[in-house]
């Protein structure tokens, strides 16, 4: 499992995933079509480093259909995109929620076919990389809308408390499902070199012990209308869940350490 193009696809799962619970009629179409614009770039440059769709005639038929799932997946975010193009004053959600639960699935067999050590194991690959496609995608669109304000002075504050709330929730699952990882691979991480532990103290220190302090200002500040404080808080928060899950990502699925 190449690491970098699943991150990619994580990364657009998550900012297409959050954008669902922003109201369509109250912030407007271009919002939508700036994040789902982002979203499209992260999976075609995802597709084209990974090329999934080598893996569609050779391997395991989970792998196969992991594979097609995530260019079913890239499909329906360039779809998304066209739709969103296409809106005038009215957007359905299922034109958001398609291509969202499509890259959820597509994650999960991506998981169950790279996991290789029984269905536990499976199921706890899927809600990282689920995790992290949440944290990631939160921290970006909420960072994002705090820009709206500026723009819209009568935007209700209730969308960016949202948003915040949903950042705090990502970061603390994520760092549940490490926690359950640091404690079921303890004695082996251990015994790695000094290197590697600082590698993964940076990753806990800065992804989730600093992304969750910076959740829980940010949303403090949201819940203050203090949009400008919350909005250069989240910036620092995008910078260090960034730093944290990629990572992540490359402890697991580059070098089989999870965490």
């Amino acid at each position: 499992m190449s690491w970098f193009p699943l991150f990619l696809n994580l990364f657009a799962l998550g900012t297409a995933g959050s954008i669902v619970a922003v109201p369509y009629k109250d912030i407007g179409k271009y919002y939508f079509k700036f994040h789902v614009l982002v979203a499209l770039l992260m999976v075609a440059l995802a597709v084209a480093l990974g090329q999934p769709w080598k893996g569609l005639g050779a391997g395991p038929f989970l792998a196969r259909t992991a594979a097609a799932a995530s260019l079913l997946f890239a499909l329906l975010v360039l779809v998304e995109y066209a739709v969103v193009r296409a809106a005038g004053t009215e957007l359905r959600r299922d034109a958001l929620l398609l291509p969202v639960s499509t890259g959820a699935v597509a994650v999960a067999l991506a998981a169950f076919s790279g996991a290789g050590h029984g269905t536990a194991n499976a199921a706890l690959l899927a809600a990282h990389l689920l995790t992290c496609a949440a944290v990631l995608g939160t921290a970006l669109v909420a960072m994002s809308t705090g820009h709206w304000y500026l723009a819209n002075a009568k935007l209700s504050f209730d969308i960016l408390v949202r948003l915040c709330r949903l950042f705090v929730a990502a970061v603390a699952a994520k760092a549940v499902v490490s926690i359950v990882y640091l404690a079921v691979h303890f004695a082996r991480y251990r015994g790695l070199e000094e290197f590697d532990q600082l590698v993964i103290g940076v990753r806990l220190i800065a992804g989730l012990g600093f992304g969750l302090a910076l959740a829980l200002m940010s949303l403090a500040c949201a819940k203050r209308r203090a949009n400008q404080s919350a909005t250069g808080i989240l910036y620092v928060g995008v910078v260090f869940v960034l730093i944290g899950e990629t990572i992540s990502m490359f402890l697991t699925l580059g070098q089989g350490r999870p965490v």
